[in-house]
């Protein structure tokens, strides 16, 4: 390593060290805060999911007759490929879906990753009932959790 001018590169060698050690997950702050931002952001786009579920189903509804499953849905051009599966996981979320004639339901469950526990803890449920979002943060969803 070269010396700086002043000959203190030494001293720039620990300031890197201290930052670095006060950015890891046991700290309240640093790196530490990142499970949380990422578990805020899964969350969002879980919501938003349900939304464009809804949405979906809704002109499968107008234009078939009946609402779809996953597979139906895509078919149709209402959601894309990321949803051909009957239980697709986005964004940290598994996404699991009951459709009939008359009504469906769909749930969003964290999903952990490669053995890591889920980063984020609520689960999601939407119906064809109403168009409200219920949570639960211990189980999977219902409609008879609050709604957000």
């Amino acid at each position: 390593m070269r010396k700086t001018k002043n000959g203190s590169w030494i001293w720039l060698v620990l300031a890197v060290l201290v930052l670095l050690s006060s950015c890891t997950g046991d700290s309240s702050g640093g790196a530490g805060v990142y499970p949380k931002a990422v578990s805020a952001v899964d969350e969002t786009s879980a919501i938003q999911t349900l939304r464009t579920i809804a949405t979906a189903q809704s002109q499968a509804r107008v234009t078939r007759g009946s609402y779809g499953d996953f597979n139906t849905l895509v078919q149709a051009g209402l959601l894309d490929e990321r949803f051909a599966n009957q239980t697709p996981i986005l964004r940290g979320y598994r996404f699991s879906m009951t459709a009939g004639e008359n009504e469906f339901s769909v749930t969003a469950d964290p999903q952990a990753v490669e053995g890591q526990a889920p980063i984020s803890a609520r689960h999601f449920y939407l119906d064809s009932t109403d168009n409200s979002i219920h949570a639960n943060r211990t189980q999977t969803a219902s409609k008879t959790d609050p709604a957000l």
